[in-house]
C-alpha cells in the first residue's frame, strides 16, 4: 500500500505521479507522464487571455444534504489552481487563514468573488444555480448577481495528478469562454 501526502497545489503533480510510478516499479513511465502533464498544464496557461484585472474566484465546498456550506481559504488547495488559471483566490485574498470557513454573508462580501468555483455534486446538492444563490450572501456577490459559476467534477478538482491539465482547461474555459488563445 502506498500513502501519498495530500496535494496542495500544482507543484505536487509531478511528485505524486512519480511516487505512484516508483511504487509500481515503472519510474521511467512516471518521469514521462510527469513531463507530459507539466507540458499540458503549461500549454493551458499560455492560452489564458491577458487581462489587467484578474477575476476573483471563491472556492465553495457545498454539501446541501448535510447543510455544509464552506468557503475555501489559504489551505483549501484551490489557490494554486486558481492562480494558474489567471485568477485570484478570493477567499485566501480576503484573509481567510483556515482551509475552510463556514459561509457567512460577511465572509462572502469581503471575498467579493466575480465567479464561484464549486464541485459538480456539491452544486447539485444545493439545487443547482438557483439553490446556490439562495445561500445567504451568495446573491449579493458579483458572482451571485451575474450567476457566474465554475463547476468541476468532484473527483478531479483538487486531485493534482495526470488530469490536472483537463481541470485547468475547464476552469479557464468557464472563466474566459472563447477569449482563450
Amino acid at each position: 500500500m502506498l500513502v501519498v501526502d495530500p496535494a496542495q497545489g500544482l507543484a505536487d503533480v509531478g511528485p505524486r505521479i512519480r511516487a505512484v510510478a516508483d511504487a509500481l516499479g515503472v519510474p521511467a513511465a512516471g518521469k514521462e507522464l510527469t513531463k507530459r502533464s507539466e507540458d499540458r498544464i503549461a500549454a493551458v496557461r499560455k492560452a489564458i487571455p491577458a487581462r489587467e484585472e484578474k477575476p476573483r474566484v471563491a472556492f465553495l465546498y457545498l454539501r446541501g444534504s448535510a447543510s455544509v456550506y464552506l468557503i475555501g481559504g489559504k489551505g483549501s488547495g484551490a489557490t494554486s489552481l486558481l492562480e494558474a488559471a489567471g485568477a485570484v483566490d478570493a477567499g485566501a485574498e480576503s484573509g481567510l487563514e483556515q482551509d475552510f470557513t463556514a459561509i457567512t454573508t460577511e465572509a462572502l462580501a469581503k471575498a467579493a468573488p466575480d465567479a464561484i468555483l464549486v464541485m459538480t455534486k456539491g452544486l447539485e446538492s444545493v439545487g443547482g444555480l438557483d439553490g446556490l444563490v439562495k445561500i445567504p450572501g451568495v446573491a449579493q456577490t458579483p458572482a451571485g448577481m451575474d450567476r457566474r459559476v465554475v463547476s468541476v467534477e468532484d473527483g478531479v478538482l483538487l486531485n493534482y495528478g495526470p488530469r490536472t491539465d483537463q481541470v485547468l482547461r475547464s476552469i479557464v474555459h468557464q472563466l474566459y469562454g472563447d477569449d482563450t488563445k
